[in-house]
């Protein structure tokens, strides 16, 4: 009878084990893009649909990663590394940077963060004398106030982080959370929505 206690402990075990094992190897590292097209917003709703098959462009330095958006306009980016990524989208003529043009051979285009729902927030925006309510909305990259060519990037950018486990949960991820001298990684999934227009 001890032999038969014995044997089912060490199975218990050896499943629990096993089952951390496959936690840490299926830590999720994502990115996740939604993409939008602005001209379906509708101004009763202030919403605008997501686009199936648009495609996506991650890219960090020379390398780049492509995906098509799913049936719910996700593309979904696994086993993502730490680093900063740049995000292009397009379908058909729609993109998510409009006014496109090459600079130091380099495809450059005001980056659209959303569309204008009213005059007011046209009014407290940066201004920009294309502005329109329904129309799409530019990123202000340098802050100035002003939507012009010190405006111009390649891409949306996305500094991608890790995040650990805080194991003794004193809101500090330090040597205290270390496993056998590493921190443990949870699940890094950063979703972002990305507006494409023209």
């Amino acid at each position: 009878m001890k032999k038969i206690l014995y044997f089912l402990m060490a199975s218990v075990l050896l499943l629990v084990s096993c089952t951390d094992e496959d936690k840490q190897a299926t830590v999720n590292n994502e990115i996740k893009i939604k993409v939008y097209s602005t001209k379906t917003w509708n101004a009763s709703t202030f919403k605008m649909d997501s686009i199936v098959g648009a495609t996506v462009h991650l890219f960090s330095g020379s390398d780049t990663v492509t995906a098509i958006t799913d049936d719910s306009g996700v593309a979904t980016f696994k086993n993502v590394k730490e680093k900063v990524y740049g995000i292009l989208a397009s379908k058909g003529g729609l993109c998510n940077l409009i006014n496109k043009s090459t600079i130091n051979n380099e495809v450059v285009g005001y980056l659209i963060i959303g569309v204008y729902d009213s005059q007011e927030e046209i009014e407290n925006s940066a201004a920009y004398s294309g502005a329109t309510i329904g129309g799409p909305k530019l990123a202000d990259i340098n802050c100035d106030g002003l939507i012009n060519s010190n405006d111009l990037v390649d891409g949306f950018y996305i500094d991608f982080k890790y995040q650990y486990k805080d194991l003794n949960n004193d809101g500090l991820i330090d040597v205290k959370d270390l496993v056998n001298g590493n921190l443990v990684l949870i699940d890094n999934v950063v979703k972002k929505p990305v507006y494409i227009g023209n």
